[in-house]
C-alpha cells in the first residue's frame, strides 16, 4: 500500500523552515544481546566476545515501510578492565536513509570480592549520514522550486555515554544477577541542515535516553529474565519494552516483549554448538511482531532475522 500523504508528510519532516522532530535513531531490537550498541557501557560485559548481524522490517503493509539491518561487535580485555565494540547500523523509511558508524569503549570497575558485583562506565562516538531521495518523494505540484531534484546527503558526528551496573560480572554469567544500566545518546543535539536542499529547512534532533532494569534467575543449565526498557527524548518518553526470556545453555532460547506503542514481538532461536570449535557458538533467532493497538492491522506484521557468533575467552 503506497501513499501519497506519508510521502508527503515524510518529506514535509525534513523540509518546512520552521523544523520539525521526528524519529532520529534506529529502534533498539528486541533481541537484547546487542544492547550495547544503545548503551555503550554494556559493551562486552561478560568475558566473550561476539560478532553479531541482524535484519528488521516494520509494517510489513506499507510498502516503503521501516527496514533496519545492523552489524555489531564488542570483545573485552579482561585483564585491563575494559571493553570495544563497534557497529554500522542502515535504517530507512523511504525517502529517508540514515547509515550509522559507532565504536564503544567502556571501563568497568569491579568488587574487590568475587562476586560482588561490576560497575561499567561506557563512552560511544558515531558518525551519522543522512540521505533525502527527492526521486522516492510524492507531491501534487512536481514544478514546487523547493524539491530536491535528486539525493542530498550530509553526514555528522555524535557521541554518547552510558553506566550499567550488574551484580555478577566477568566470568560469572552463569550465576543469577540483577542488573540496570542509563544511557544518553545524541549528546550533540544541534540540528541537521541540508542545505543543498536550496531552502532553510533544517531536522530539529534532540538528546535521546534509556534506562533498563531486570533480573536474571538461574537454575542449573537454565535461566528466565524479566525486564523493562525505557526510551526517551528531550521532548517526551518514546516507548518502554517489557519483555521475558528464557534459554537453556547451548540450546535454545525464546522471548517475549510488549511494547507500550501496542506491539506485540515474539522471538525464538537455536544455539549451535556441535562441530565448532571449544567454548564457541553460533545463535540463530528469528522474531515476529504484530501491533494489537486500533491500527494493528493497516501496519501488518513485522519480522526480523539475528545472528551471532559468540567465543568465550
Amino acid at each position: 500500500m503506497k501513499s501519497a500523504f506519508y510521502h508527503t508528510f515524510s518529506f514535509a519532516l525534513f523540509f518546512l523552515p520552521l523544523g520539525a522532530n521526528a524519529q532520529q535513531l534506529p529502534d533498539r531490537s528486541p533481541f537484547t544481546d546487542i544492547s550495547f550498541v544503545w548503551n555503550p557501557a554494556m559493551t562486552a560485559v561478560w568475558d566473550y566476545w561476539e560478532l553479531a548481524a541482524n535484519y528488521r522490517q516494520q509494517w510489513v503493509g506499507f510498502e516503503d515501510a521501516p527496514l533496519t539491518a545492523s552489524l555489531a561487535v564488542q570483545y573485552p580485555f579482561p585483564k585491563f578492565n575494559t571493553s570495544i565494540g563497534g557497529f554500522f547500523f542502515h535504517d530507512e523509511t523511504r525517502p529517508l536513509q540514515s547509515n550509522v558508524v559507532g565504536f564503544n569503549y567502556a571501563y568497568k570497575m569491579k568488587a574487590q570480592r568475587r562476586g560482588s558485583g561490576q560497575l561499567s562506565f561506557g563512552l560511544t562516538t558515531t558518525l551519522q549520514q543522512f540521505t533525502v531521495d527527492g526521486l522516492d518523494i510524492v507531491v501534487n505540484d512536481d514544478d514546487d522550486l523547493t524539491l530536491p531534484r535528486g539525493e542530498i546527503t550530509t553526514i555528522v558526528p555524535n557521541a554518547g555515554v552510558g553506566v550499567f551496573y550488574t551484580s555478577r560480572g566477568g566470568s560469572d554469567f552463569d550465576k543469577s544477577f540483577i542488573f540496570a544500566g542509563l544511557a544518553a545518546n545524541q549528546l550533540f543535539p544541534f540540528d541537521l541542515r541540508f542545505k543543498a536542499s536550496g531552502t532553510t529547512a533544517n531536522f530539529k534532533r534532540a538528546i535521546h535516553a534509556n534506562a533498563t532494569l531486570g533480573y536474571r534467575a538461574i537454575k542449573e543449565n537454565m535461566f528466565i529474565e524479566p525486564s523493562v526498557w525505557i526510551n526517551y527524548s528531550a521532548e517526551n518518553i518514546l516507548d518502554a519494552n517489557l519483555s521475558i526470556k528464557m534459554e537453556r545453555q547451548d540450546a535454545f532460547w525464546a522471548g517475549l516483549t510488549y511494547n507500550t506503542n501496542q506491539t506485540l514481538s515474539v522471538q525464538l532461536g537455536y544455539i549451535l554448538i556441535n562441530g565448532l570449535p571449544r567454548d564457541a557458538a553460533l545463535r540463530i533467532g528469528a522474531m515476529g511482531s504484530y501491533n494489537i493497538g486500533t491500527f494493528g492491522r493497516a501496519r501488518g506484521v513485522g519480522y526480523e532475522f539475528y545472528a551471532a557468533w559468540r567465543f568465550v575467552q
